[in-house]
């Protein structure tokens, strides 16, 4: 987490800092299933060296999707900064000079948020669907269009009234897991709504960079991506369903012409 942060802060175009302010958000509300320890924001904080650029932050009320990168966005916006980076900290090598020039570009082109298409998955992002593995958004635009709304939440603990969706797996059978974790879906629906086509997925240079959990040393970290993975579409699908769009084709429309792949 922290080696992601100094990776942003050391990063350089042309003798030139990219990034003016970095957050380092920390899930805090005992509300949710998923909360940190309560020993992660002090370490962070010992370890910052002063005058660093890098802030951490415990998010004491909120989930870790939209609750977390609402606060962030906010926090910026706050700070005078136009362009917000959300980025996991297993693609922070995608933080090199050549593939944050892509990115820079889409947005001098005009787009409102644009996202590396990493290896996993390159082809939902390439027809418009972003990922928060490693996406810039517009921060005016996005909380112009509502920001990441709360019903791509993680449910509180015991919330009985949370929407599940049900799947079947050939070795558990019936399974049920929450429509969460897809909070990039309803703002980019209506971010085309109101701005037309503005949406830039970039196939990054070089590589395939992204660093997934390893099932040796991780195994639950590698047993999480993997589901997150497999119910990804069924999730978006499910929360983009009271729009009233065909997801898929909707947001392939979305994307910039001089960025469209298909």
């Amino acid at each position: 987490m922290l080696a992601a942060a100094k990776a942003a802060e050391e990063l350089e175009i042309g003798e030139r800092k990219v990034f003016s302010k970095i957050l380092i958000l920390v899930a805090a509300d005992l509300a949710y299933p998923d909360y940190d320890c309560g020993e992660t924001l002090p370490t962070l904080l010992q370890a910052l060296p002063r005058g660093s650029k890098i802030e951490a932050h415990a998010i004491e009320r909120g989930d870790l999707f939209c609750g977390v990168l609402n606060y962030g966005m906010a926090k910026l916006a706050r700070a005078g900064v136009d362009y917000g980076l959300v980025m996991s900290h297993g693609a922070k090598d995608y933080l090199r000079p050549d593939t944050m020039e892509q990115l820079l570009k889409a947005l001098e082109a005009g787009a409102r948020v644009t996202s590396i298409a990493i290896e996993e998955l390159s082809q939902s992002i390439l027809e418009g669907r972003i990922a928060n593995t490693f996406a810039i958004w517009d921060i005016g635009a996005l909380q112009a269009v509502g920001g990441f709304d709360l019903r791509a939440s993680q449910p509180r603990k015991n919330d009985l009234t949370a929407p599940y969706l049900r799947g079947w797996d050939p070795e558990e059978g019936d399974v049920y897991y929450p429509r969460a974790g897809v909070e990039e879906i309803l703002p980019l629906i209506r971010l085309f709504q109101v701005y037309g086509p503005c949406i830039a997925p970039v196939v990054p240079a070089g590589e395939a960079l992204w660093q997934e959990p390893d099932p040796v040393t991780d195994p639950e970290g590698w047993v999480r991506s993997r589901n997150k993975l497999g119910t990804k579409l069924a999730r978006q699908l499910a929360l983009a369903a009271p729009e009233c769009v065909d997801l898929p084709s909707f947001l392939m429309g979305g994307v910039m012409r001089q960025y469209r792949t298909f």
